[in-house]
Formats: structure tokens, C-alpha cells, sequence
């Protein structure tokens, strides 16, 4: 068995998209959670954009026993944006980790804004409303809704991920957070073109104890941000230790996700990282997190 095959046992991808969907995807749950468990995975965690993956995650587990399917909150407007109400009961459904606002997010609306950046994939607008979901008031500080949210999150001993926000927004965000004493604190794919953290900030946010989901889809249009050594290298520059592996994978035109992750695996092998160095960060830190 390849050695990147064999880093596959125990792992966990906790960023997969799949059907059903309100957009294309490559697999279903069902499949997403077989070609896990063929590989010996530990868990995957599903994510939608736009409802929640918590109680049909359910339904998965039970027809799929062997590997463990956890579900996910993302905070756009289709879940009422910044809604503890909604993250209570996501909470209740077992969910596992709640996600800011992506294709919502200020940020994310902004970086669109601006000459030839295309929608995110699942942008979504009403005539006459507007899309953005605010995580922080005038003042600068977080709102009312958004520190309720992350009551909840400390509470329930649930993942916080820190979604589509800018840099400086991550930046204040985790210092109320830890104040707060939420201790799970995810920052999604920094390296992502809409959100694109300078290094410096991100090894001030590691030492805060923030990890960082270095995603695979970074590799792979419509983004290619970074090639496979780029993406090495900087998880090098801020280090394995804060570093989680996951693919953001489940749109047609890539790998299905399982594959996608051995994948990673042995671009990171083949870019000078240990066996010894990627088992956490492919699966270690992510069970520790997420409590699997």
C-alpha cells in the first residue's frame, strides 16, 4: 500500500461539500462517507452553504457505519445570518462545527466587487436585500447576535470556523473568542484569494492557538492560488503544529474528496514532510478538535 495511502487511516476531512446540494456536486453523502471508509478514514464533515448538515448526517451514519459523519452550520443569510437561534438548534442536531459566513461574508461581497473576481459558487441574492451578514457593528466591536453565537459555540463545545471574514476581522475575532475561553478555533483556508492572510498574522494567530484548515482546492482552478510546494511551504512558514489538512472538495471538475486528500498527502510527501509530520495534521489534530 502506498504511504499516503496508509496516512489515510485515521483521518479526517473536515471540509467536504456534497449532494444534495442547490449546486452541483460530485458525490453524495452516501458515496462521500463510503470512499472515506474504504481508506480507513476516521470522519469527514459536510458542509453546505446554504441549510445544515446536522440532522441528515444522521441518515448517513446509520446506512454507512465505520467512519463517522459530522455535521455543520454555515452562518449566510439562507440560515439567518449571525442567528444563535439557529445555531442552538443546529447544536441540538448534533451538529459538530459552525461556520462565519462565506459566500455572505462583507469580505467575501467586497473581493467580488472588484474587477474580474467571479461570484462565489453559491452566491445567492434577493432583489432588494442585501446579502452581507455583519459580524461586527459600527463601532468595530462584535454584535450582539455574533457574541451570542459564540456562547453557544464555547457552551456546546462545538469548532468555530472563521469562514470567508478579511484578515484584520480573524484577527479581532479570535481575541474575543479566547477572552470568551472558546478553545476551538479554526481559521478556513487562509490562503484562499479572498481572504489571503499575510504569514506575519498568521503565525501571531498560531501562537493564539488558532489552526489553520490548509485546504487543497488552493491547488486547483478556479482558484490555483498556490502549487502543491507553495502550499508545503507555507504550511512550513507557520508550522505543522497548527496546521489541519482538508480537501474543500466536492465540485465536479475535482477528485472526489477522499481521493483529493491522498492526494495532498503525497504532494506533501513528495515536498519533504514525514510521515511523522503529516499524520496530525491529516488526522490528529482534527479528531482531538472535533472529539472523535
Amino acid at each position: 500500500m502506498p504511504e499516503a495511502r496508509r496516512l489515510l487511516e485515521g483521518a479526517v476531512d473536515t471540509h467536504v461539500h456534497s449532494a444534495p446540494d442547490l449546486i452541483e456536486r460530485k458525490l453524495d453523502d452516501f458515496e462521500v462517507a463510503r470512499q472515506a471508509r474504504e481508506r480507513g478514514m476516521t470522519a469527514v464533515v459536510l458542509k453546505n452553504h446554504f441549510l445544515s448538515t446536522a440532522l441528515r448526517v444522521k441518515l448517513v451514519e446509520q446506512q454507512v457505519p465505520g467512519v463517522r459523519v459530522l455535521g455543520s452550520i454555515v452562518l449566510n443569510r439562507p440560515m439567518g445570518g449571525m442567528n444563535p437561534w439557529v445555531v442552538e438548534a443546529a447544536a441540538r442536531g448534533g451538529a459538530s462545527v459552525v461556520w462565519l459566513p462565506t459566500a455572505h461574508a462583507e469580505n467575501q461581497l467586497a473581493h467580488e466587487s472588484r474587477p474580474g473576481n467571479p461570484p462565489h459558487p453559491a452566491a445567492m441574492q434577493l432583489a432588494g436585500r442585501d446579502p452581507a451578514v455583519p459580524v461586527f457593528g459600527p463601532d468595530g466591536e462584535l454584535t450582539a447576535d455574533a457574541v451570542a453565537v459564540l456562547e453557544i459555540v464555547r457552551d456546546r463545545g462545538l469548532v468555530l470556523a472563521t469562514g470567508h471574514l478579511a484578515p484584520d476581522e480573524v484577527d479581532r475575532l479570535t481575541v474575543r473568542a479566547r477572552g470568551m475561553g472558546l478553545r476551538k478555533i479554526v481559521l478556513t483556508h487562509p490562503d484562499l484569494p479572498a481572504i489571503d492572510m499575510p504569514v506575519e498574522l498568521q503565525r501571531r494567530l498560531a501562537e493564539r492557538g488558532v489552526f489553520f484548515e490548509r485546504t487543497f482546492n488552493v491547488t486547483t482552478p478556479p482558484y490555483a492560488a498556490l502549487t502543491i510546494a507553495e502550499l508545503a511551504a507555507r504550511i512550513r512558514e507557520v508550522g505543522p503544529a497548527s496546521t489541519i489538512l482538508a480537501t474543500d472538495f466536492g465540485q465536479p471538475h475535482n477528485a472526489p474528496p477522499a481521493e483529493g486528500l491522498e492526494t495532498y498527502v503525497a504532494g506533501l510527501l513528495d515536498n519533504g514532510f514525514s510521515a511523522d509530520e503529516i499524520r496530525p495534521m491529516v488526522g490528529e489534530h482534527a479528531r482531538a478538535l472535533l472529539d472523535v
